[in-house]
């Protein structure tokens, strides 16, 4: 099994060292995991990132740990690149720099508004959640414009807090997984949301069986922000994967997407005190 989802004290939200992560995996019997961590260039998300300037350090750590545990577990490097159009020549530079296995691209801050912190003006109700909702579509339907990821991370990461819009926003998300399906993209399912408000995966079971019908290919990973969550939540995403009707998973090298097939899959869960550290 893998996780393809996994940050680091250089996002500076997170805990403990990268071998730490490591070992966890190797703990709870996965066989491939990959760090995914955060490149946030808005103003607004800086803190919660490495800089450009640590992605050199970044990716030659990874390269590190993966020398050290080849003959026990297979470990990559990718980042997380959150969505900012200003940046898109800096995200072509960074990743053809560097050898990474695989790159994602988020969507934390549609028009510089935070969705994602649990001390932001849309965690407490204090922004109209149709707006905030059709800003959020527009912008991933914009994000899928550019070419610089293979992965979509917590496509629907809107519905963090539990906050649901008056309206109906199908259409504009079966736009949205049309476009993923037409620029062969990834969709990543995301375990972390279990353990929010919302108390599901990124994305959601209806929109996991419509990425099925679509052909659309999906990765897993659990958004670890300390090594207890590397894992986490597995039981139950792997029995939505296979209710949804998927028995492969995505994984990558160099940027060349593979599977893993789903068939006799066993992992021993975390438990439940291995909860994710929010963001703060």
């Amino acid at each position: 099994m893998i996780d393809y989802h996994i940050h680091t004290r250089l996002c500076n939200h997170a805990k403990g060292g990268m071998e730490a992560y490591v070992q966890k995996a190797i703990d709870v019997g996965l066989k491939e995991i990959c760090f995914l961590d955060h490149l946030t260039m808005h103003k607004s998300g800086k803190m919660l990132s490495m800089t450009p300037g640590e992605v050199p350090f970044y990716f030659q750590a990874t390269k590190v740990l993966k020398q050290k545990y080849k003959n026990v577990i297979k470990v990559k490097a990718g980042l997380e690149i959150d969505f900012s159009p200003a940046h898109i020549d800096l995200f072509h530079d960074i990743t053809e720099t560097y050898s990474f296995d695989v790159i994602g691209s988020s969507l934390h801050f549609p028009g510089d508004l935070d969705i994602v912190r649990h001390s932001s003006d849309w965690r407490h109700g204090k922004l109209d959640a149709d707006y905030v909702y059709g800003l959020y579509f527009s912008q991933l339907e914009k994000m899928l414009d550019y070419n610089y990821f293979d992965v979509v991370c917590h496509i629907d990461l809107i519905k963090k807090f539990g906050r649901t819009p008056a309206v109906s926003f199908e259409k504009e998300f079966d736009a949205v997984l049309s476009k993923i399906k037409s620029k062969n993209l990834t969709v990543e399912v995301n375990t972390s949301g279990y353990n929010y408000p919302i108390g599901e995966p990124f994305p959601s079971l209806n929109i996991l069986k419509k990425c099925h019908k679509s052909g659309i290919s999906v990765t897993l990973g659990s958004d670890a922000h300390k090594p207890s969550s590397v894992g986490q939540h597995y039981d139950r995403a792997l029995n939505m994967l296979l209710t949804a009707g998927y028995r492969q998973l995505a994984t990558f090298t160099a940027r060349k997407r593979g599977v893993i097939s789903l068939d006799n899959i066993k992992v021993k869960n975390p438990g439940p005190k291995d909860q994710a550290l929010v963001c703060p």
